[in-house]
Formats: C-alpha cells, structure tokens, sequence
C-alpha cells in the first residue's frame, strides 16, 4: 500500500484516510487503483460491515493533481482517456462495492475529491466545509461521475451554478437540499461518520447491498422495470437468513443479530 492510503479498522468499520495534507490530498492514478483495491477487498470481507472515507489534515482532497494535468496535457488523445479511465474504474468500484461508503468531509472537497465525495453512499460533513466543481476554472469539464451525481440531486440551474462557475457550494446549502446526510462541527465529521458507519455495520449485509443496487438501478430503468427489480429482489430476500433472523427478532421484541458470511 502506498504511504498515502492508510487504513485502520473500528470494529466492522474500514477507515481509510488520503493521508498527503501537503497537497490537501491530491488525487492520481496511484489513489483510483489503490482505493478501487481496497473497497474490492473490503466488499468481500464479511468482517467488514461499512466503510468511511476521509482526508488528513482538516481537508477531504482537492482533487486531481494539477501538476499531474500539466503532464497528461501534452500526451495524446489515448493516453489522457486513458487517465481518465482510471479515475472512471475507481468509480465503478466504489459503486460495485456491497458495503456502504460514507465520506466524511472536514476542509472542502473540490474537483475529481468532489467526484470522489458524491460517489460515496453518504455524505458527513463540517458545516464550515464546501464542495467545489472547479474544473471550469481551468478550462476543463468534469468527470469522476461528478455531472451523473449530482444530476439525479439536484436542480439543474443549481448544477450550472456549480459547475460552470467552479465557485464553492456551502455544506449547509447543500445540506438544506439533501445532497450532504449530516453535517458536524468543524473536527467532527470523521468521528460522526464512523458512529453512523457502525450502525449500518450491524444491519443485514445482503438487504444492504440490494438496496444498494436498487438506488443505482433506478436511476436508468422504468418503472416497471424497477418493480420488476424490486418483486425479484425481495423475493430473493424472504427466502434468507437475514429475513428469517429479522422477523423472527420482530416478534420476539428483540434486537436481531443478523448472520454474517
């Protein structure tokens, strides 16, 4: 592992801190293959029950190394889809992961980092921390998902705003508008994600990671499509331990103690 990524474990929680604060945690090809890595892993461990993503030093990531864009400037068409791809498969990873992904968020979160946040299942955040869509301010358009996410979030105009101006958005407005699940004070973020990833690392594993694959699903199927989706995945959930443990807990008048593995 690189000495960037660090991890540790809180109980079934995976914590995993960008730890590069001299370049506000920057992101490059060795984060997207590294990350994508670990929440690969991690989706198959079943000792591990959720995941939290932050930044050190007070700040979640500025996004794509802007001396690394320099560099990938003068390559050809390929080579920079290339790059970028990169980036798109650690998306894709995180969104294939089973278990859930909460980023918390101290400082601000710009860029690809902004892409990174939004990809995440849930968002805790310092209410002093932004989040920034900076591309347009050196002449580039997004990527990362970033246009996806926040597309099936918010308003268009709001979008615009963001996104062609670059200007930084405020947690308590997009709090206010549901993009953001929680906001902290300022130092509290990682430590409130863990408690909120702790409590989903309890929950049924399996039921977790359909509706995981539900959410996504219904942002591109129809709506019979979708109860389709939904008729098949329930079915599929009666039919197992979680269930079984869970209704029985409910009519004992117990917490359940949903299986693992």
């Amino acid at each position: 592992m690189t000495s960037k990524l660090q991890t540790r474990r809180e109980g079934k929680v995976l914590i995993v801190v960008n730890d590069d604060p001299a370049t506000r945690n920057s992101l490059g090809w060795d984060f997207y293959g590294e990350f994508a890595n670990i929440v690969t892993l991690a989706g198959a461990e079943s000792a591990i029950g959720a995941i939290v993503l932050t930044g050190a030093g007070g700040f979640f990531s500025s996004g794509g190394n802007v001396k690394g864009l320099r560099e990938r400037a003068v390559m050809d068409e390929a080579d920079r889809r290339a790059g970028v791809n990169r980036l798109h498969d650690m998306i894709r990873a995180m969104r294939a992961c089973p278990k859930p992904i909460i980023a918390a968020i101290e400082g601000g979160a710009a860029g690809a980092g902004a892409s990174l946040a939004l990809a995440c299942d849930m968002i805790v955040a310092a209410r002093d921390a932004y989040i920034s869509i900076a591309y347009v301010k050196i002449g580039l358009t997004p990527d990362g998902g970033a246009t996806a996410f926040l597309g099936r979030a918010l308003p268009r105009q709001l979008i615009s705003e963001m996104a062609m101006t670059g200007d930084r958005m405020g947690v308590e407005r997009l709090h206010a508008l549901g993009l953001v699940n929680h906001m902290t004070d300022t130092g509290h973020a990682l430590e409130s994600a863990v408690a909120r990833a702790a409590a989903l690392a309890e929950g049924p594993a399996q039921a977790l990671a359909g509706i995981k694959r539900l959410i996504d699903d219904a942002q591109h199927t129809s709506l019979d499509s979708q109860l389709d989706l939904e008729a098949e995945s329930i079915a599929r959930a009666l039919g197992g331990a979680e269930a079984r443990e869970g209704i029985a807990a409910f009519f004992d008048k117990r917490k359940p103690e949903f299986p693992r593995g």
